[in-house]
């Protein structure tokens, strides 16, 4: 666990010191918000909100976790190959990423409400809602985290993570959309249940595929 922390520290460092990541991110998440503000003005249907709101993060999880194992390439690989083991630094840059992700989805939502307040519906969960958003987030960052280490090994840099992480998330895609969907409609948990336990499912094997398979990745 301290050699996970220790390359925890180490991804916040890098970032921290160039600080151009986290730039690029809230300006794309603030201003993606400000456009979408600018073409509805108001937003009286949950279902378009909850839409809108789900596809801006989408694109911003892509920005976030393609550009996860960019600052390993170079002579710093063999080094962190020689001192960390492959499922240390696969927990470590998913874990991370998924800290990283869940930052730019509350700050995604904080700024997309004050544009464009949710149209309240009768039952509506504020909490059922953060908890989806919360969950949702960290899960697409730990699902396309082995999808941005295959092109980072194949050198096809942020295209390769769209072209290759779109069909793997679309399950993880329909198990949010049909759980914040039945938030935002103001469902009764025994209607947003299933989704929610698919949600978790899709999750958990995302995360386990990747920690079974990185390594293979990490020594070709």
């Amino acid at each position: 666990m301290k050699g996970i922390w220790a390359l925890i520290k180490k991804e916040f460092l890098l970032d921290y010191k160039d600080g151009r990541a986290w730039a690029t991110v809230g300006l794309f998440v603030i201003s993606t918000d400000y456009v979408v503000y600018l073409g509805f003005q108001e937003i009286l249907e949950a279902p378009v909100w909850n839409a809108l709101l789900w596809i801006i993060i989408l694109f911003a999880a892509f920005q976030v976790v393609s550009r996860s194992y960019d600052q390993d390439d170079g002579p710093r690989e063999p080094y962190l190959f020689q001192l960390a083991d492959a499922r240390q630094v696969f927990l470590a840059k998913a874990l991370y990423s998924m800290g990283f992700m869940l930052g730019v989805s509350l700050l995604t939502y904080a700024v997309y409400s004050f544009f464009l307040p949710f149209p309240l519906a009768a039952g509506y969960s504020g909490l059922h809602f953060l908890s989806g958003l919360c969950l949702g987030s960290m899960g697409l960052a730990l699902t396309l985290s082995l999808i941005a280490a295959i092109a980072w090994k194949t050198h096809g840099g942020a295209g390769m993570v769209a072209i290759l992480g779109f069909p793997v998330i679309v399950p993880l895609l329909l198990s949010i959309i049909r759980y914040s969907s039945g938030v935002v409609n103001g469902s009764d948990w025994a209607f947003i249940q299933a989704p929610a336990l698919s949600l978790l499912l899709v999750i958990a094997i995302g995360g386990a595929l990747g920690y079974l398979l990185f390594p293979y990745i990490w020594r070709d």
